[in-house]
C-alpha cells in the first residue's frame, strides 16, 4: 500500500495542492493520524509524504478528490488547550460551566438527544458570540435515515451556531447509509467531520470501507466508553484506533459513579502527585496516546479541578500499578 502511496503522491503536482496552515486546527478536519501535530504552512501532499507512515490506507483517502475539496478554515487559538474536554450529557443549563469549557476544554461534547434537545439550543445561544472550539455532537440512532439524518444535523447546525463534528449515536442497521449521507453532509459544508459512537471495530472498518469507496472520507473519531474500571477498549479497540490515527473521545472517564473508582490506593497515587483521586483517574486516561476524556460535572469547581489534571504526568510505573489494581477489582 505504501507504494501506490508514494506513487499518486508522486502524480500530483505541487500547484495543484492547497496550502494549509495545519496549526489553525483544533483537532484535524484532514484526517485523524495528523492530530495534535503544528506543522504550519505545508502542502497537503508535504503533509501526507511527512507522515505516510501514520496515515489511515484506505484507498488512499482518494488524495486526489481531497485535493479538489474546499477545506474549513478556522480562527486560530491564541492559548494552546488542555488536553480534556467536557461533556454536556446531565448538563443544567449552567453558563458559568460552558463558558470555562469554551475557554479551557479541547471540544465540548453533546448530542441532539440530551435534554430532549435542549442541551444544543442553550449550548448554541453561549457558542453564538464564544471564541471558536470544537463541538461534537451525535445523531440519535432513529434520525439514521437518508431524510431523517439530513434534517438532524441541520437542526444541530441551527441550534449550536457552529459547524459541528458529527458522530453516530449507536450506529444501527441503517449504519451503512448514514455515514455516507455524513459525508454528502460533509461536502455541503454542514459537518466538519464524520465520527461514531458506542461501536466495534467491525463497524468501523464497515463503515470505512464504505466511505472509502463512495466519498473518500474516513471515520475520524470515535467515543467509548473508558475509565479505570471499565477498560476494556484498552486490549484491542484503542490499539486499533491508535495505528489508524482515529481520536478516541472517552466518555464517563470518572465511571457511572465516581464513589466506585475512590479508594485508599488511588488516594495514596493521588497524595504523590499533590492532586486529587478525580485528577489521577483522568491523567490515567490521557496517559494514553489519541484519547481524550470528556467528563461532565456541573460543579464549577469540580469542572475548574478535571482541566488542572492536563498538568498532570503519571510515571510508567503508576499507570501500571493502577490497571493492575483496578483489572483485580474487576476479576473480584
Amino acid at each position: 500500500m505504501l507504494k501506490s502511496v508514494q506513487e499518486d503522491l508522486l502524480a500530483f503536482k505541487n500547484e495543484k495542492c492547497q496550502l494549509i496552515d495545519l496549526s489553525s486546527f483544533t483537532i484535524d478536519t484532514l484526517h485523524g493520524s495528523m492530530w495534535g501535530l503544528n506543522y504550519r504552512y505545508m502542502t497537503l501532499k508535504e503533509a501526507l509524504i511527512k507522515h505516510k507512515e501514520e496515515i489511515v490506507s484506505y484507498s488512499l483517502l482518494r488524495i486526489s478528490k481531497l485535493i479538489d475539496e474546499p477545506f474549513f478554515t478556522f480562527k486560530r487559538r491564541e492559548v494552546p488547550r488542555c488536553r480534556v474536554g467536557y461533556g454536556t450529557y446531565g448538563w443544567k443549563y449552567n453558563k458559568e460551566i460552558i463558558k470555562l469549557a469554551i475557554k479551557k476544554a479541547s471540544l465540548i461534547d453533546t448530542a441532539e438527544g440530551y435534554g430532549y434537545g435542549k442541551v444544543e439550543t442553550e449550548l448554541g445561544k453561549i457558542l453564538k458570540d464564544s471564541e471558536p472550539i470544537d463541538i461534537y455532537t451525535k445523531v440519535r440512532r432513529d434520525h439514521m435515515s437518508p431524510f431523517a439524518i439530513n434534517n438532524a444535523v441541520n437542526r444541530s447546525v441551527k441550534k449550536l451556531n457552529v459547524i459541528p463534528h458529527v458522530q453516530l449515536h449507536f450506529p444501527n442497521d441503517k449504519y451503512p447509509y448514514a455515514v455516507h449521507n455524513l459525508a454528502i453532509l460533509r461536502q455541503k459544508g454542514l459537518v466538519r467531520s464524520i465520527g461514531l459512537s458506542n461501536c466495534s471495530i467491525d463497524l468501523i472498518e464497515k463503515a470505512q470501507l464504505f466511505l472509502s469507496e463512495y466519498s473518500g472520507d474516513i471515520v475520524n473519531t470515535v467515543q467509548m466508553a473508558f475509565n479505570m474500571l471499565d477498560n476494556r477498549i484498552s486490549k484491542l479497540f484503542l490499539p486499533y484506533c491508535q495505528k489508524r490515527g482515529i481520536l478516541v473521545l472517552a466518555y464517563s472517564p470518572l465511571g457511572q459513579k465516581f464513589d466506585k473508582l475512590k479508594n485508599p490506593f488511588l488516594a495514596k497515587i493521588a497524595k504523590k502527585y499533590n492532586a486529587t483521586q478525580a485528577q489521577i483517574a483522568l491523567a490515567w486516561i490521557l496517559s494514553f496516546k489519541g484519547v481524550i476524556p470528556i467528563p461532565n460535572t456541573n460543579n464549577i469547581e469540580h469542572l475548574k479541578e478535571n482541566f488542572e489534571a492536563n498538568d498532570l504526568y503519571l510515571d510508567k510505573n503508576d499507570v501500571l500499578e493502577l490497571t493492575n489494581y483496578y483489572d483485580e477489582k474487576n476479576r473480584v
